[in-house]
């Protein structure tokens, strides 16, 4: 995960320039969702949908699954559609888990507010509830989507509908104002987020409303009565204050909640699925299910080691291929191996 990191780190970040990531969000043709990848197809059947005029993504192993179904909410700052990297991880949802996962597309910001988001999901959660058994349900996002099934399970709650087995969380963004005093010193060691940009998104998704609202920042909230709830967060993301602080929050009602640590990996770092932290959250994940990992299209490994460095042959491999998840939520352009070999800092 260091070498990522480094590698990440020679990219500039989109959301340190708050003008810039204004100019190139507002005005903009509402964007689509990344094409589904060769890989998922071999391993799954994708069907696309619609409710309520957006679509709605269904991913169904084509080898003997398991029966647990997954509502996946993608994250992008409330301001990206469904990106590659969240194919890789939907991808892997499959492999290590064989369940069914679906994946509704919300309204974005900055065009709607939480309102018009949450409503829509919420919409999709009570359909959905009403078509599969809850006690296989796990709700499930990253970042921006972390934050909005944490509100999806507390509005469930309080509507009085059936409740998921278990709520999984990628570097949640449980608080859209980045008032907590920690984000400083962790801020120039995150190569992926920062705040001038993630505050504007914050703003957009908030419209109105207080950015305390429950329903924008789930940290506010009232967070009893929910389901076991896993994080899975690094340390080199300056979303981590936050997840430290709403796992003690949890705890402190009552409630269940497995918080896992990795040292210096990134934001949303399950995305980079080739690494040592990838496979063991992964396989995490799957013991958490009683899920035995299934092996589709290749088989899944397990690395028990998350500290292992990167062989220069592997690092090069990443370069190499492009690695689309870069792109999530900050590093703007895809390392190219011509123009980057060279300055790689190998260790």
């Amino acid at each position: 995960m260091r070498l990522v990191t480094r590698v990440l780190a020679t990219e500039p970040k989109l959301m340190a320039d708050e003008e810039a990531f204004r100019s190139a969000y507002l005005g903009r043709e509402y964007p689509r969702p990344a094409p589904v990848p060769a890989a998922l197809k071999v391993a799954a059947t994708v069907s696309r949908s619609t409710f309520q005029g957006r679509d709605v993504f269904t991913v169904t192993p084509r080898a003997a699954g398991s029966p647990w179904q997954v509502l996946y909410l993608h994250g992008g700052g409330y301001v990206d559609e469904l990106l590659p990297v969240h194919w890789e991880i939907i991808l892997q949802l499959v492999r290590h888990i064989g369940a069914t996962v679906t994946v509704p597309l919300y309204p974005l910001a900055p065009e709607h507010d939480h309102r018009v988001g949450n409503d829509h999901v919420a919409a999709f959660y009570r359909d959905l509830v009403g078509r599969v058994d809850p006690a296989r349900l796990v709700l499930m996002g990253d970042s921006a989507g972390g934050g909005m099934s944490l509100v999806q399970a507390m509005r469930a709650r309080d509507a009085g509908l059936p409740l998921p087995a278990r709520v999984v969380l990628f570097a949640p963004w449980v608080n859209v104002l980045p008032v907590n005093p920690q984000i400083a010193a962790i801020e120039p060691r995150d190569p992926v987020l920062a705040v001038p940009g993630g505050s504007l998104a914050g703003r957009w998704w908030a419209g109105a409303d207080d950015p305390r609202d429950p329903d924008i920042s789930p940290l506010f909230g009232d967070l009893a009565g929910l389901p076991p709830i896993d994080i899975f967060q690094g340390t080199a993301d300056i979303l981590w204050p936050d997840s430290l602080l709403i796992a003690e929050r949890i705890r402190e009602v009552g409630g269940v909640v497995n918080l896992y640590e990795y040292d210096d990996a990134i934001h949303v770092f399950v995305a980079a699925t080739f690494t040592p932290e990838a496979r063991a959250a992964y396989a995490q994940i799957a013991a958490a299910l009683d899920s035995p990992q299934v092996s589709i299209g290749r088989g899944t490994q397990v690395v028990t080691n998350p500290s292992v460095m990167f062989s220069r042959a592997l690092a090069l491999r990443l370069v190499e291929r492009s690695t689309p998840w870069i792109n999530h939520m900050g590093a703007r352009a895809r390392v190219e191996l011509a123009s980057r070999r060279a300055r790689l800092p190998w260790p």
